[in-house]
């Protein structure tokens, strides 16, 4: 039943005055506003948990908006099995319905719960690990674990605004997790400015046979509307299989492809599948956590793919998407079922032609997804994307942790817009390393040989631990199990040379193998490998057996450490040899010296300094092109920006920071073959 009514006019006006009262939007220092929904929110049984979130009213431009989904364990602990959760936007459609109660056939309840239809569309998906060890204080877990989980959102910009009913979703029953969100909003101008998005699937269905494939109501062609203004589209989908009772374990563990399909054209296709399970960072789990499922592992995100549906489409006119799974067939007692949802994401033009961002800091870092590489020492790496319309071809890339010589590297290769690529940076100098202050820092200065159009993506940071010290002389033990020729390892030095190993396939089924090592002062890594992916002893086969790996001290009888049989398919263990503050670096990367940097920077005097926001900045003696002002705060956040031309000789520019909050801030002056840095203290 659909209801129009003056009564439900007057109840969103009086639930709009209580939304504007009740705002809990909070401001952080620099230019991020950061909104929190879901505190802890416990998720027990197979129910939709909706809270308001209170955002930003949609008139200052964003760069980027970030998503952090953390999962816990609920307040009674967490479950056993790997459930499903959707964080979903939920978008009011204007119309309303209403529900009734029959009493009896004579009888009709006269109360009606009126609400309106909204229009989910997923934000993240996110499938919790087996949380037996979590809830039972095993494995080195405790009740109060917790899992961060980092979304980019920035695409749902035109939704995100005002008051949105936020959808935590999880499909589990009894014990079950916890869900806390935070959405961190950071000022400045994106890629591109995001015209609309709207949902074209959204739902669950069984996999049905016959000829006809993937048959569920909701998976047919769509005809959508593409707006007058845009200029380009993608396609967001995010598919995940569930369900193996029958005779060829689809949809959890069978690897099947889908197509898209824009007016009736095949213009992209994607596996579900992720073959990378063995190596989660959540590990080990209370069951089958190492086997390679479709699109997901337990405890991890699922993945969204991305088609560009740019060259076919029209502005304002209409196509029809549909969405095609592979023809199988199957029988048994269990259907498949795909959890799906799709966007359609409509952009204008590009921002800017040159533009090279940082986007993630894989090691070294003290982030929960990137835990199996970390606490690293190692050759850093980090993920850039060019976010420009011109390829990028080369990125000037600046980086080194605080205290110790900073190191510069150039990258090149060839990313079109929006492509990723992870870069390995050559090993770092750490020593005189700040012990005290454990900071690492990147920063692109130049792409493509030039000035960044965009500074505000170019710099990251990351706080990271030490790895551990072990005696310059310790022996490796390593007892295989029934499976002695999956089992290898390696002992890798700073730059990722090979200093000790035991070969694949070199090793037999139930024998115990020790070997010395004696080595300098530096950084290594331990990696022990188990090509079945199950490590050296799994509950789950018990056939297999069950060996070990230990690291044990060579002059006394007991062991530095013993590494949980239960490991996946890889062991990546850091530790140092003596102190790295004192350790000769052996390392590759070209440093620049403290010195150096100062010698530079002295072209560039801030007065005064320390000051109350108000101060000058001072050039002597330059000749600059195309000369660009950025202030950052220590989060690496752009406050201010100006373009300043061309510079000859000696030049002034007055600053007013008096409304940021009192800090340390960077003033960075970048130029067609450099830049200077200076940090400014406001008291």
């Amino acid at each position: 039943m659909r209801i129009h009514t003056t009564f439900i006019f007057y109840l969103f006006v009086l639930l709009f005055i209580f939304i504007i009262t009740n705002n809990k939007t909070l401001a952080s220092p620099g230019d991020t506003t950061t909104v929190f929904v879901h505190d802890k929110t416990d998720m027990t049984w197979n129910l939709a948990y909706d809270e308001m979130g209170y955002f930003p009213d949609g008139t200052t431009q964003y760069n980027k908006v970030l998503m952090t989904y953390t999962l816990g364990c609920a307040s009674d602990g967490c479950s056993d099995w790997d459930y499903t959760t959707l964080i979903e936007a939920m978008i009011p459609t204007g119309t309303y319905d209403s529900t009734f109660v029959m009493v009896d056939p004579m009888t009709m309840d006269t109360t009606w719960n009126v609400f309106e239809v909204m229009n989910p569309l997923e934000l993240a998906r996110v499938i919790t690990p087996y949380g037996r060890f979590m809830r039972e204080s095993e494995n080195g877990y405790t009740p109060d674990w917790e899992h961060d989980y980092v979304f980019d959102v920035t695409d749902f910009v035109p939704l995100l605004r005002d008051s949105v009913m936020i959808r935590a979703f999880y499909d589990g029953w009894s014990t079950g997790f916890a869900v806390s969100l935070r959405f961190d909003f950071i000022e400045g101008t994106p890629p591109l400015d995001v015209i609309d998005i709207q949902s074209v699937y959204n739902g669950r269905g069984n996999y049905t046979t016959g000829g006809f494939g993937f048959e569920i109501a909701d998976f047919y062609a769509k005809t959508v509307d593409i707006p007058a203004n845009s200029d380009q589209h993608k396609l967001r989908v995010t598919i995940s299989g569930h369900g193996f009772t029958n005779n060829v374990n689809c949809a959890e563990f069978c690897i099947r492809d889908y197509s898209v399909n824009v007016d009736g054209n095949k213009i992209g296709e994607e596996t579900l599948w992720r073959d990378d399970c063995g190596f989660n960072p959540i590990h080990p789990q209370g069951g089958t956590w190492i086997y390679n499922r479709a699109n997901w592992c337990p405890g991890s995100r699922v993945t969204t793919h991305e088609f560009d549906l740019t060259p076919y489409v029209q502005a304002g006119s209409t196509a029809e998407i549909d969405l095609d799974m592979e023809v199988y067939f199957w029988s048994g007692d269990q259907n498949p079922i795909y959890i799906y949802s799709a966007q359609l994401v409509s952009y204008g033009t590009n921002n800017h032609t040159t533009d090279a961002a940082i986007t993630d800091i894989i090691n070294p870092t003290l982030s929960d997804i990137h835990g199996r590489v970390n606490p690293a020492c190692n050759e850093p790496t980090i993920k850039i994307r060019n976010e420009g319309s011109e390829t990028l071809t080369s990125a000037d890339i600046f980086y080194g942790v605080k205290g110790a010589a900073s190191c510069t590297h150039t990258w090149t290769g060839s990313l079109a817009f929006m492509e990723e690529a992870e870069v390995t940076l050559p090993s770092i100098s750490w020593t005189n390393y700040d012990a005290d202050n454990r900071i690492f820092n990147a920063e692109i200065t130049t792409a493509n040989g030039a000035s960044d159009q965009n500074t505000i993506n170019n710099k990251m940071s990351s706080a990271y631990e030490i790895p551990p010290m072990l005696p310059d002389s310790f022996i490796i033990y390593i007892s295989t199990s029934n499976a002695g020729s999956q089992t290898s390892y390696r002992i890798e030095d700073v730059d990722g040379n090979i200093v000790g190993q035991r070969a694949a396939g070199s090793l037999a089924n139930n024998q115990t193998y020790q070997d010395e090592f004696r080595l300098d002062p530096g950084c290594y890594v331990l990696r022990i490998f188990d090509s079945g992916g199950d490590g050296l002893g799994w509950g789950f086969n018990p056939s297999q057996g069950t060996g070990y790996a230990r690291i044990r001290r060579m002059d006394a009888p007991f062991n530095i450490i013993s590494f949980n049989s239960d490991f996946g398919s890889q062991i990546y263990y850091q530790f140092t040899i003596g102190d790295l503050a004192n350790a000769p670096h052996s390392g590759n990367c070209t440093t620049i010296s403290n010195e150096d940097i100062l010698l530079e920077n002295s072209q560039l005097q801030i007065l005064p300094n320390p000051n109350t926001g108000i101060f000058t900045l001072q050039l002597t003696d330059v000749q600059l092109y195309n000369a660009q002002l950025t202030i950052l705060n220590t989060l690496g956040q752009t406050v201010q920006q100006k373009g300043l031309g061309n510079i000859n000789g000696m030049y002034n520019e007055n600053v007013n920071l008096e409304t940021m909050p009192k800090g340390i801030y960077f003033v960075n002056i970048q130029h067609d073959e450099g830049q200077f840095s200076q940090k400014v203290i406001i008291k």
